[in-house]
C-alpha cells in the first residue's frame, strides 16, 4: 500500500486530487508526459495547414495542449524519496519546468526522442522532430551502469504503431522508458505516472520488475491502461508477450 492505494494497480482518478492523499517520501521515481502547451497559429488555408489545425483540434477535444498545473510540482517533490523524476513536455513549458527545480541541489538532464518521420509543416516552421524529456535527480540517487542505457538521445520514426494499437496521440517509446528506468532505479522500486495516458510507463515498470501506480483521469484512456497491462490492446486483441507468458 502507498497511502489508501495498492500498489501495482492504476486509478481512474484526477491526480491533482489523488497526489494529495500520497504520503510523504513515499516514490522512488515519476515518470508523466504531461499535458504539453503549445502557442500554435497560422496554420494557413492550405490543405496541409487544414491537417495541420485538425490534428491541432483533436488534442485539444482532449485536454493535451492547454498544458498542466505547475503546483503539481510541489507535490512530486513531496511524494519523492528523493528528487528522482522524468518530465515530457513542450518546447514552451521548458524553462517553467527547469527554473521550478533550479532552488533545489540536483541535477539535471535534457533527453530528447528524435524521430525520423516528422509530419510536414507549413512554411516558415521548423519540423516537429524532437520530443522533450526533461530529467531531474538528487546527487544521492545512483545511476546503474551500462553503455546503452546512458544515451541522451534516442532516434525511431513516429509511435504509429502503439498509436494504432492503444488509441493515444502521444504515446512514447516503451523501449525508451524501460530503457530511462533501467538507468535510474531498482527492482522492486516505486514508480508512479500522474499521467498515465494508455499506460506506458507501469506496462514498463512490471516488465522491468518495478513496483507501479498510476492515475489517469480519463476514463477511455483508463480502460486502454487497464487492458493493456493484461496484454490486450484498444481493440481487445491478445498481445504475443502475453500469450507467450501464458504458454
Amino acid at each position: 500500500m502507498i497511502g489508501e492505494y495498492k500498489l501495482n494497480e492504476i486509478y481512474n482518478e484526477d491526480s491533482y486530487d489523488a497526489i494529495k492523499k500520497i504520503p510523504d517520501k513515499s516514490i522512488d521515481c515519476i515518470y508523466v508526459d504531461v499535458p504539453y502547451l503549445y502557442f500554435q497559429g497560422g496554420e494557413g488555408k492550405s490543405e496541409l495547414g487544414k491537417r495541420a489545425m485538425k490534428k491541432r483540434q483533436s488534442l485539444i477535444n482532449l485536454n493535451i495542449e492547454n498544458g498542466f498545473d505547475y503546483g503539481i510540482l510541489d507535490q512530486f517533490v513531496r511524494t519523492m524519496k528523493k528528487i528522482n523524476i522524468f518530465i515530457w513536455c513542450s518546447k514552451n513549458q521548458l524553462y517553467d519546468v527547469m527554473n521550478y527545480f533550479k532552488k533545489y541541489d540536483c541535477n539535471f538532464e535534457q533527453l530528447v526522442w528524435c524521430k525520423t518521420n516528422p509530419q510536414p509543416t507549413t512554411n516558415n516552421i521548423w519540423l516537429p522532430d524532437l520530443e522533450y524529456c526533461l530529467y531531474f535527480r538528487e546527487k544521492s540517487v545512483p545511476l546503474n551502469d551500462g553503455y546503452e542505457l546512458k544515451s541522451k538521445w534516442y532516434t525511431s520514426p513516429i509511435n504509429k504503431k502503439d498509436k494504432d494499437l492503444f488509441h493515444h496521440p502521444t504515446i512514447k517509446p516503451l523501449e525508451l522508458v524501460k530503457r530511462h528506468l533501467l538507468h535510474t532505479t531498482q527492482e522492486n522500486d516505486i514508480v508512479a505516472d500522474f499521467f498515465l495516458g494508455s499506460g506506458t510507463t507501469c506496462v514498463a515498470s512490471k516488465e522491468l520488475g518495478r513496483q507501479y501506480i498510476g492515475f489517469e483521469i480519463d476514463k477511455d484512456f483508463y480502460d486502454i491502461a487497464q487492458k493493456r497491462l493484461h496484454g490486450i490492446t484498444a481493440n481487445g486483441q491478445q498481445s504475443i508477450f502475453t500469450m507467450l507468458e501464458e504458454q
